[in-house]
């Protein structure tokens, strides 16, 4: 395409400036001007004239280059994943009352900075007595100190107990399960604890349909720096199933 008035087909310089005359004017860039290019290549400035930036893979992003003077594709990091599944169980008939998890290796603080563990279900229209946690009941006699709120019914009622010892070691999470126990959810929290301590605090709340309950207590006589065995034990051993427990570690 000829650029000057004399009728020759020579091309001048120019600058594809439209408020020149004559100049080319501007470059229509949608889906009109043609180029040397692959289709999803990117077109960039190197202060001088255009380059050429080919399409990256899938997945990858766009960013300026260490020495900040043009930009590249780059493949992020895969995301990680802080909270793993260490176990997860099923009451599989409405006569069992007790699910216990016990790790092939004891859990230590070298990995996960704690556990959280997570209980489902519903009461099969019969009403749970009580739900309860426990560590390494059996493997050491641990001790557990415990105070909680728990509200039914519009009412209060405040539970404390420091400690409790033996035979009795758990943490007695709720009372009745009212309307049939259906349609509750519990979460404990529970540190772990370090390579020379015998002691875990935790913290667990409690809900369903007719029943909230919030407490926080402090486990002793553990394994020094590791959680041996999970316990959740629901009392009322005709109406347990479909319940899903969950153990997750959380990572540091």
């Amino acid at each position: 395409m000829g650029f000057s008035g004399g009728g020759t087909n020579v091309l001048k310089s120019h600058k594809h400036d439209g408020t020149v005359v004559q100049d080319g004017g501007p470059l229509d860039f949608d889906n009109i001007t043609q180029a040397d290019l692959t289709a999803g290549d990117v077109v960039y400035s190197n202060g001088i004239h255009l380059q050429r930036l080919a399409i990256g893979t899938p997945a990858q992003q766009i960013q300026v280059n260490a020495g900040a003077t043009a930009p590249e594709w780059v493949t992020s990091a895969a995301g990680t994943n802080n909270r793993v599944i260490l176990d997860s169980q099923t009451f599989t008939n409405s006569t069992e009352d007790t699910i216990t998890f016990t790790p092939g290796s004891p859990i230590d603080d070298s990995v996960y900075q704690k556990i959280q563990i997570v209980f489902t279900g519903n009461g099969l229209s019969n009403t749970i007595d009580r739900a309860m946690f426990r560590l390494d009941s059996g493997l050491a006699d641990s001790n557990y100190n415990e105070n909680s709120t728990e509200i039914f019914a519009g009412s209060q009622a405040i539970v404390s107990k420091n400690p409790q010892t033996g035979g009795d070691d758990y943490v007695r999470l709720t009372d009745v399960l009212a309307s049939g126990g259906e349609g509750w959810i519990i979460t404990v929290d529970l540190q772990i604890p370090p390579a020379t301590a015998t002691g875990a605090s935790l913290w667990y709340q409690v809900a369903n349909e007719d029943r909230v309950a919030i407490g926080a207590g402090w486990v002793d006589g553990l394994t020094a720096g590791q959680i041996g065995r999970i316990q959740i034990e629901m009392q009322n051993g005709t109406n347990n199933k479909d319940m899903q427990f969950t153990v997750y570690g959380i990572k540091h």
